[in-house]
């Protein structure tokens, strides 16, 4: 099978589209499948085609303003098909469905997160856009249940299938975890909980700067690695109530921040939005407990008081209770059952089979 992937977000950019692309591509083309890469004209990547880590990379003409980005990529996409004749196309995000024509080929579309449900939150037209760019697909995917959950009926079969990892990544490595703690100044009676978030308003990490207010926990300390728009807020509210108690890194590639889940004792994740957050699930193949916000597809990956508790979303006193539990509980106990939770059902092979045999489905 060639699949045709087209998507705006891939590394060296960062963030969940990002990461669910390039991990699935990996996946699939592991399974012996062939796939080739459309997206943004990255400087990592040259203006002619390439093969990057057994990818076909198509790089797109530098970005536009406007709707003619939009017939931009659809003409690039067309000539793509053309040219290599693939299996289908299969579009990961919501910029590339604007001004596509049907094609003559299967047309998959995986629904992530954040674009989506802010269109749906605002309504009025967007909700008619949203019919709109959602006729074309032959089959709709989604990495959580929620966003499967459309307003309107469309013609395409939905399926939920859950985001996944690599767990031999993330196997804790001591050496790492007491060279980064020295470095950053942990004691060993201290627990140091990672927040491996963007601080933008849907992973509402201002939250969890106000709910340090609350926390009765004094062995806490916190490990910040992200940046974004919110960062000037959140740091304020911990200095008023977190002072000398958090660390923040800033933003880091994706290969850099992995030695420091070793560092840490948990993680967490007090989004206002999320689908099976790869974040989450890094920290669990770590074999970290988690405290997450009860949304989107965070409960299906954290079974409340199993491996991790779940916390109401944008609630900083829920959010400081759960910590209070969590550290005062067997956190041995609960990393040990995220990586078993990992384990057997979250592998990206595991994941591009069910892809796969979703794609059969419309063939």
């Amino acid at each position: 099978m060639h699949i045709l992937t087209v998507s705006l977000d891939y590394p060296p950019n960062v963030g969940g589209i990002a990461a669910h692309v390039y991990e699935l591509s990996q996946a699939l083309t592991a399974l012996g499948h062939e796939v080739t890469l459309l997206t943004k004209n990255y400087d990592a990547y040259a203006q002619a085609e390439q093969r990057v880590e057994n990818i076909r990379i198509l790089p797109m003409p530098k970005r536009r303003f406007g709707p003619t980005y939009g017939i931009t990529i659809n003409r690039q996409i067309d000539a793509a098909i053309q040219r290599l004749q693939p299996t289908l196309v299969h579009i990961h995000g919501m910029r590339p469905l604007e001004f596509l024509r049907p094609k003559n080929i299967p047309i998959v579309y995986t629904n992530h997160t954040s674009g989506f449900l802010k269109r749906l939150e605002k309504g009025g037209y967007r909700i008619r856009k949203l019919q709109r760019l959602f006729k074309t697909p032959d089959l709709f995917l989604a990495p959580s249940e929620e966003l499967l959950e459309i307003p309107f009926e469309i013609r395409a079969p939905k399926q939920f299938i859950s985001n996944g990892i690599v767990p031999e990544r993330f196997v804790r490595n001591d050496d790492d975890r007491q060279r980064l703690r020295d470095q950053l100044g942990i004691q060993p009676e201290e627990k140091l909980a990672i927040i491996t978030r963007r601080m933008v308003p849907k992973n509402g990490v201002i939250y969890l700067a106000q709910a340090m207010q609350y926390l009765k926990n004094q062995k806490l300390k916190l490990l910040f690695i992200g940046d974004g728009e919110e960062q000037a807020e959140v740091t304020s509210t911990l200095e008023a109530h977190f002072s000398g108690r958090y660390i923040m890194l800033g933003s880091m590639q994706h290969s850099e921040i992995v030695p420091y889940y070793s560092a840490a004792d948990l993680s967490i994740l007090p989004s206002l939005m999320e689908a099976t957050s790869i974040s989450c699930l890094e920290a669990m193949a770590a074999s970290l407990p988690i405290i997450c916000s009860n949304v989107g597809g965070l409960p299906f990956l954290v079974q409340d008081g199993e491996n991790g508790y779940l916390s109401r979303a944008a609630d900083p006193e829920s959010l400081a209770d759960c910590l209070d539990q969590l550290l005062a509980g067997d956190m041995e106990a609960m990393g040990a059952a995220s990586r078993r939770a990992v384990d057997e059902k979250f592998s990206w092979l595991k994941i591009g089979e069910q892809t796969i045999n979703a794609y059969r489905k419309i063939l």
